[in-house]
């Protein structure tokens, strides 16, 4: 595996605005893609994401695991819980949950899929 695999161009992929947020997708490694997703205070998955997607769901049906670059993110769960994930944190996040940005700071999410 040669170095640049390991490199991240953002400008050589794509950028889907959404009210109050942004993701940023780009090939890493032969089959994989790296998305940074900016969202900012206000951000409602509901009515920025979910009415785009096939059926409307409710929840996020994606698991994404990555790293909090910036910012603060509560995650809620369909069954109720909720967690909060810092800046410089690693997380997992299983489908179906919402994330709410914590604060007055945009929340800066590098996710691998």
């Amino acid at each position: 595996m040669a170095a640049t695999d390991f490199v991240i161009d953002y400008s050589a992929g794509s950028r889907t605005e959404v009210c109050n947020g942004c993701f940023d997708c780009a090939p890493w490694g032969e089959k994989k893609t790296a998305t940074r997703i900016t969202l900012k205070p206000g951000f409602d998955w509901r009515k920025s994401v979910g009415q785009r997607l096939p059926g409307c769901p409710s929840w996020c049906p994606a698991m994404h695991y990555g790293y909090l670059e910036s910012g603060k993110i509560k995650v809620t769960y369909e069954d109720g819980t909720a967690v909060e994930v810092n800046t410089d944190a690693v997380y997992k996040i299983p489908s179906g949950h919402l994330i709410e940005v914590v604060g007055e700071e945009d929340a800066v999410m590098t996710c691998r899929e």
